[in-house]
């Protein structure tokens, strides 16, 4: 049974699998991640924050964000990443905190080969070194989301 401090973290859930939807979809479409899917990201992680995680916990997500950006940034200065993708990964960071960003930097990485492959298969040489890595970084992040948002439903 659900009760009322469970329906949060069910609509943020559903806001992040939304939101890592809608990156994938213009990522496919336009190679160009939306800037309100990074903030709807920060926004699952404001809500679930409210529901128990300390003050210190909070910073240490926060550093695992700058980081994850800075590193992106340095990617982008180089002509490796979007801008967008940069964002989505510094946002769902904020997500998964040091802790859980190993799992979620792999996960992303092994996708990321899986899309490049695919790109090369359907694309060949005319994909001109055209990635949409969103979709590895939304992989990565319904990955965090299933194996961290706990199950509300009973067998």
């Amino acid at each position: 049974m659900l009760s009322v401090q469970t329906l949060p973290t069910i609509l943020a859930g559903c806001l992040l699998v939304a939101a890592l939807a809608d990156a994938c979809v213009s990522d496919l479409r336009e190679f160009r991640i939306n800037d309100r899917d990074s903030v709807a990201v920060v926004l699952v992680f404001a809500v679930l924050g409210m529901n128990g995680l300390a003050v210190q916990d909070v910073a240490w997500h926060m550093a695992a964000a700058v980081a994850v950006f800075a590193i992106g940034a340095t990617l982008f200065a180089l002509g490796v990443w979007g801008g967008g993708d940069v964002k989505l990964c510094a946002a769902l960071a904020l997500l998964t905190g040091f802790s859980g960003l190993p799992r979620f930097l792999l996960v992303m990485a092994v996708a990321g080969g899986v899309v490049a492959l695919a790109v090369l298969a359907l694309r060949g040489r005319s994909a001109g070194g055209q990635v949409p890595y969103g979709l590895a970084i939304a992989a990565a992040g319904i990955d965090w989301a299933v194996t961290n948002l706990p199950p509300y439903w009973e067998v």
